[in-house]
C-alpha cells in the first residue's frame, strides 16, 4: 500500500512498540545523540508518485524552485507539486508547496506567505559556469554580493569569498542547510574591506551537486529562523532521494591571461529507500585550483649591494604574487536522507564533511630588505601561508504526529571547522642563520553543539475565514571558539637585533607570524532559544503573522525580540506584502577574542582582542550585542500568466553597530606601541585595531525582479527574460565617542578607511539582465550584469587624492549547452566575456604597496579578467 498518513488515521492508530521505544528515547534525551543528522528531507507522502508538471507560465526567479538534477536550464520553468492530498488535512512532507505543510516539519520556506522568498535552483546554480556555491550566487542574485579576496582585501585571513547580503555585514546574514543553523567559519576576515571584522558559515563547502534550490529570505527571518538574520537568511536546501538516478560532472575553466586553471569534478546519487517514502541523497565535489596573479611589478630596491647587479638582470623585478586567486584543493561530501520507522515517525539525517587546502603567496622581501637574512635567502624569498581545513557538520533526529494533530520535530546537530594555519619559505630574522624556513602559525577552532525541538498545530478560532496555525519551539546551543599558540620560534625574538640595514628586524616569522601564548584560549558561550509564532487568516485574503523570540547568552544576556506580517491578496493575480522586524545579533566568539599579528615589509599589523591589556590602554571596553528593527513593504504582481513582477522596499536600522576600529597609527601610535612591547622594532610602521560598538546606522533599499516569456511559435522554442535589481544605501546616524587616549595620540576612532569598509566598499546597486532560450535538446543563456562604482583606500591616513573610485562594472556572461544523447549533455560558457577589467588603483598606491596591489581588491565584479569554462554532464 503506498505510503500515506493523515492526522485521521495517525489518530486512530493504537500504540507500537516502535512508538513506545521512540518517546522513551525522546525522554532520556537520547535522540540527537542516537542520530547524527539534521532536519533536511522531512516525511513525504509517496514520493514515488511526485509528479513534474510544466508550468503554465514562467516562474520568475523568486518563485522558481526546480527538483531537476539536471544542469539544464529548461529546469527552471519546471515547478514540482506535491502528491494529492485525497483527505483534505495536513501532509507530513518536506518539499513541494512549503504552505501547506506544519511549520515543524518545513524544511523550506513558503514562497506565498507574508515574507519574501527568492529562489534560485541547483540549475541555475550550475548555470553560472562557477566552482562554489558563493560564487553562484553571486551571480544569480541581485541581494547578494560577494568580494573578491575573502571580503578581507589583500591582507584577509580566510582564503574563502563572503556573503554580503542587502549591503550588511556577513555576519548579519544567518545560513542554513534544510532549515537548521549552519555553524560558522573558523576563519574570520579581519583584513580591510566590506566584511572586515566579521566571521560568517562558510557556503562553498557544500557540494554544488547536493544543492535542490537555496532561499534568500530577506523578510521576517529574524523571527522565522533566528533573532541574528538581521539581514536576512539564507536558506540551502538539499536533494533529498526522490527518485532513483544521479549525475556526474566533469569542468575544466580558467583565465583568459592563461592561468587560474581549475579541474573540477562533481555529482550526486539519489535512491529511494523502501516503498514508503524514504530516499536519500549522496554528492560530492572536487576541486584543484591553480594560482593566477594580476600583480604590477615590484617599485622597491630589491638588490642594494654591488655584487647584486646580475641577480637584478636575472631575477628582475617581476616578483609579486599576491594579488589573484590562490592554489586550493577542496574535497567536499555530504548525504541526506529520510526514512520512516513507524506510521507516526520519521527519521532523518544530513552531513557535510569538507577538506580544503589554501596556498596564499605574501609580499616579497628582496635580498636588501632588513627582515631577510642572506645566508638563507640569497635572492630574496615570497613567504607561502597554507591553510588546512576540515569542516563538518552532522544533523538529524525524529519527527511525527501527536493525536490531536500535534506535529513535533525534535533534532540535534554538530559541527565543527579546524584550521591548521602554516607558513613555507619563511624566517624569523631575529634567528638569523639558526632560523626556522616552515612554522606551524597554529590553529583555530569553531564547533557548534545544538538540540531543539519543535512543534505546530492548526486549530479553528470562530469568525476566522480558515485555522489558525501555532508554532512554538525551543533550542539549545554551545558555541566554542580556540586559538592554540604557533611555533616559538613564530613568534618570538631571536638573539639577532640588527638587521642588514642597521635596525632591528621584526620578531616572529617574517610574512606571517604565529599566535603567540597570549593569544591562545578556549572559549565557550552557552544560548537558550525559544520562539513562539501565530499565521491567521483574518479573511480569506488577508494573513496575519506573528513572531517572538527570546534568547538568552551566557556572555552577553537575555534579549527578546518580535515580528509582524502581514499579506493581503487582492486577487490571484496581486498581493500586497508588509512587515516589521525587530532583531539581536551578540558579536562571535572570534570577534570578541581573535587576537594576532601580521607583517609586511616594514609593517605590523596588530587585531588586538577587546580583552587584550593594550586594547584596554586603547580605549576598548568590550563588545555588546547589537539590535535591529527593519521595515518592509512590497508587492507581486502578475498582470498576465507570461508576466511577473515584485518589488520589494526595506529600511534598516541597526544600533551599536559591532565594527572594527581604525587601524590606529603614525609616530605617536608608534611610540606608544613601542613603549608596550606591542613590536620589537621601532621603526616599523605599526597598525592596530580591535572590534567594537561604533554606532548606529540606517539602510533603506529596494529589491526588484521582472520576468517575462515572450510569446514565441513552438516551433521557434521556448525564450525567457528577467531583469533584476537591487539598491542598498547605508548611513551611519551616530558616532561612538573617540576615547581620550586616542584622542591624545590623534587618533581617531572610526576614521575614513574604516567609515569606506562599512559604506562604500561594496556596492550600493545592482542589475542584470538575462535571456533563456531552449528549444528541444539546444539551450542559450546570455546575461548582462552591472555593479556600481565603489571606493578604495590602501591605508588609514593615505589622503584622499590617492582612493580610487572604481568605476560601475559590467559584465557579460555566456553559457550554451546541448544534449548529445545517451544521457550527455555538452556545456561551454565564459563569464566577463569581453575580458573587462575594473579601474586600475592611483600610481601612488602601487608605489605605495611595491607593486603588489594593481586593481582594487575590493572590486565587486573581481579584477582577473575573463574566464571560460568548458564541462562534460552525464544523467543516469
Amino acid at each position: 500500500m503506498p505510503y500515506r498518513r493523515t492526522h485521521d488515521s495517525l489518530r486512530r492508530s493504537g500504540p507500537r512498540p516502535v512508538w513506545i521505544a521512540t518517546t522513551l528515547l525522546l525522554s532520556l534525551g537520547a535522540t540527537g545523540a542516537a542520530i547524527a543528522a539534521d532536519a533536511t528531507a522531512p516525511l513525504e507522502k509517496e514520493r514515488g508518485a511526485r509528479k513534474h508538471t510544466k508550468a503554465k507560465h514562467p516562474q520568475s526567479v523568486e518563485h522558481t524552485a526546480s527538483f531537476a538534477s539536471k544542469p539544464s536550464t529548461r529546469a527552471a520553468l519546471a515547478v514540482p507539486k506535491d502528491v494529492e492530498d485525497h483527505s483534505g488535512v495536513e501532509r507530513i512532507v518536506a518539499t513541494g508547496n512549503q504552505g501547506n505543510i506544519a511549520p515543524a516539519f518545513r524544511v523550506a520556506t513558503p514562497t506565498k506567505s507574508t515574507v519574501s522568498v527568492a529562489i534560485v535552483s541547483g540549475a541555475q546554480l550550475l548555470q553560472t559556469g562557477q566552482t562554489n556555491v558563493i560564487a553562484a550566487l553571486q551571480q544569480t542574485s541581485p541581494e547578494l554580493n560577494a568580494p573578491p579576496g575573502g571580503g578581507g582585501g589583500a591582507y584577509s585571513t580566510t582564503p574563502t569569498q563572503t556573503v554580503i547580503l542587502r549591503n550588511l555585514n556577513a555576519d548579519e546574514t544567518l545560513v542554513l542547510v534544510n532549515g537548521v543553523r549552519r555553524h560558522i567559519s573558523a576563519l574570520g576576515n579581519w583584513g580591510d574591506g566590506p566584511a572586515k571584522g566579521t566571521e560568517p558559515a562558510d557556503l562553498s563547502l557544500i557540494p554544488l551537486s547536493a544543492v535542490d534550490h537555496i532561499e534568500i529570505i530577506t523578510e521576517g527571518a529574524t523571527a522565522l529562523y533566528g533573532q541574528d538574520a538581521i539581514g536576512g537568511a539564507i536558506n540551502i536546501v538539499l536533494k533529498s532521494g526522490t527518485k532513483n538516478g544521479g549525475t556526474v560532472n566533469l569542468m575544466n575553466s580558467g583565465f583568459y591571461a592563461g592561468d587560474g586553471q581549475a579541474v573540477e569534478g562533481y555529482g550526486d546519487i539519489e535512491h529511494k529507500i523502501g516503498n514508503q517514502g524514504g530516499g536519500i541523497d549522496v554528492a560530492w565535489q572536487v576541486l584543484n585550483q591553480l594560482p593566477s596573479h594580476r600583480d604590477a611589478l615590484n617599485t622597491a630596491k630589491l638588490y642594494d649591494l654591488p655584487q647584486d647587479a646580475e641577480m637584478q638582470q636575472r631575477v628582475g623585478q617581476d616578483v609579486n604574487r599576491v594579488e589573484g586567486v590562490s592554489k586550493s584543493l577542496a574535497e567536499v561530501f555530504s548525504f541526506n536522507g529520510h526514512v520512516p520507522i513507524s506510521d507516526r515517525v520519521e527519521g532523518y539525517a544530513t552531513g557535510t564533511l569538507g577538506h580544503r587546502s589554501t596556498v596564499r603567496v605574501g609580499f616579497f622581501r628582496g635580498p636588501a630588505n632588513n627582515n631577510t637574512t642572506r645566508a638563507l635567502y640569497p635572492n630574496g624569498y615570497s613567504p607561502l601561508e597554507t591553510f588546512d581545513e576540515l569542516d563538518f557538520q552532522v544533523n538529524g533526529g525524529l519527527r511525527g504526529v501527536l493525536a490531536h494533530g500535534l506535529a513535533w520535530n525534535t533534532y540535534a546537530s554538530f559541527g565543527r571547522e579546524r584550521v591548521n594555519e602554516n607558513v613555507e619559505n619563511d624566517e624569523n630574522p631575529t634567528f638569523g642563520v639558526d632560523s626556522q624556513t616552515n612554522f606551524h602559525q597554529g590553529q583555530i577552532i569553531a564547533s557548534e553543539l545544538i538540540g531543539g525541538a519543535k512543534f505546530s498545530k492548526k486549530f479553528a478560532i470562530p469568525h476566522l475565514a480558515k485555522p489558525a496555525e501555532l508554532n512554538f519551539g525551543l533550542e539549545y546551543r554551545h558555541d566554542t571558539y580556540q586559538i592554540g599558540q604557533g611555533d616559538y620560534q613564530s613568534w618570538a625574538t631571536g638573539p639577532v637585533l640588527v638587521g642588514q640595514t642597521g635596525v632591528q628586524p621584526s620578531s616572529g616569522a617574517s610574512g606571517y607570524a604565529g599566535f603567540e601564548p597570549q593569544n591562545a584560549g578556549n572559549w565557550s558561550r552557552d544560548i537558550f532559544d525559544g520562539h513562539v509564532g501565530l499565521d491567521l487568516f483574518l479573511t480569506r485574503k488577508l494573513e496575519l503573522t506573528i513572531g517572538g523570540r527570546a534568547v538568552s547568552y551566557s556572555d552577553k544576556g537575555a534579549a527578546p525580540t518580535g515580528s509582524i506580517g502581514m499579506r493581503y491578496n487582492f486577487n490571484k493575480r496581486f498581493a500586497l506584502r508588509a512587515s516589521i522586524n525587530t532583531g539581536y545579533r551578540a558579536p562571535t566568539l572570534g570577534a570578541v577574542h581573535y587576537n594576532a599579528t601580521s607583517t609586511g615589509p616594514g609593517q605590523v599589523t596588530e587585531n588586538l582582542s577587546s580583552f587584550d591589556p593594550v586594547a584596554r590602554l586603547l580605549g576598548a571596553t568590550g563588545v555588546k550585542g547589537e539590535t535591529s528593527r527593519s521595515y518592509d513593504l512590497g508587492f507581486d504582481w502578475t498582470p498576465i500568466d507570461s508576466l511577473r513582477l515584485t518589488l520589494d522596499g526595506y529600511r534598516i536600522d541597526i544600533n551599536d553597530r559591532i565594527e572594527s576600529t581604525t587601524e590606529f597609527s603614525g609616530t605617536q601610535m608608534n611610540e606608544f606601541l613601542y613603549s608596550q612591547g606591542i613590536t620589537s622594532s621601532p621603526t616599523d610602521r605599526i597598525f592596530v585595531n580591535y572590534m567594537t560598538n561604533i554606532g548606529n546606522t540606517t539602510t533603506n533599499g529596494f529589491t526588484a525582479k521582472l520576468s517575462y516569456q515572450f510569446p514565441l511559435a513552438k516551433r521557434w522554442g521556448v525564450l525567457t527574460g528577467s531583469v533584476q535589481a537591487n539598491v542598498a544605501d547605508t548611513e551611519v546616524t551616530h558616532y561612538a565617542d573617540t576615547p581620550g587616549v586616542l584622542q591624545q595620540l590623534g587618533q581617531t576612532y572610526y576614521d575614513s578607511l574604516s567609515r569606506n569598509n562599512l559604506l562604500r566598499a561594496s556596492p550600493k546597486n545592482k542589475e542584470s539582465f538575462a535571456l533563456d532560450w531552449s528549444k528541444g535538446r539546444y539551450n542559450l543563456y546570455v546575461q548582462e550584469q552591472r555593479y556600481s562604482g565603489v571606493e578604495w583606500i590602501n591605508y588609514s591616513g593615505d589622503p584622499s587624492s590617492t582612493w580610487t573610485h572604481i568605476r560601475p562594472q559590467v559584465q557579460t556572461n555566456l553559457a550554451f549547452s546541448a544534449r548529445v544523447g545517451g544521457g550527455f549533455t555538452l556545456t561551454a560558457g565564459a563569464n566577463n566575456l569581453f575580458n573587462k577589467f575594473p579601474t586600475r588603483v592611483k600610481t601612488s598606491t602601487i608605489s605605495e604597496t611595491q607593486g603588489t596591489i594593481k586593481y582594487p581588491e575590493t572590486a565587486p565584479g573581481g579584477y582577473e579578467g575573463g574566464y571560460y569554462y568548458a564541462r562534460v554532464g552525464y544523467v543516469f
